[in-house]
């Protein structure tokens, strides 16, 4: 009976051992994935901080190379179009604000969603819109970096 009762007890023991492994990992899991968010999460403030003193360079910084983003009205812009776009100064923000984040990190890979409000104006012309954006990010070399972005207004009904 001895021998069976310390099979049982190392047997047991290793059980414990692995339960206790696998929540020690799921709580460091979880503190860098808060780590995680909080780096993406500044970096999309630092995107929208490029675009109102229009700094195309730091865009550089935050963009893949072969990023591409879905405008609301259904066309699209790579990295280089979105960087000159961002260097107009006739397009001028008053207001740029992106709020009511969503950010959910699959391992290297982060998908945010939220709500955005741009108010000010291009060639002259004034604009105040209202919409949502996903962005999707990728972690390249130990660096979180935006692959994808999609902005769309809100339906009118």
């Amino acid at each position: 009976m001895g021998k069976t009762n310390g099979v049982r007890v190392t047997h047991l023991a290793c059980v414990i051992a692995v339960v206790w492994l696998v929540g020690v990992s799921c709580a460091f899991c979880q503190n860098a994935q808060k780590g995680d968010e909080g780096q993406i999460l500044a970096l999309e403030n630092a995107w929208n901080q490029a675009e109102l003193q229009h700094d195309p360079a730091a865009l550089e910084l935050i963009l893949t190379d072969d990023f591409v983003i879905t405008e609301p009205d259904g066309t699209l812009q790579n990295k280089h179009e979105h960087m000159s776009s961002t260097k107009d100064v006739s397009y001028h923000y008053d207001v740029l604000v992106s709020e009511g984040f969503r950010i959910k990190v699959y391992g290297t890979v982060a998908v945010v969603t939220g709500t955005y409000h741009e108010k000010g104006s291009s060639k002259g012309v004034h604009f105040d819109r209202r919409g949502r954006f996903t962005d999707t990010w990728i972690r390249l070399g130990g660096t979180w970096r935006c692959v994808a972005s999609h902005d769309s207004l809100p339906v009118k009904g």
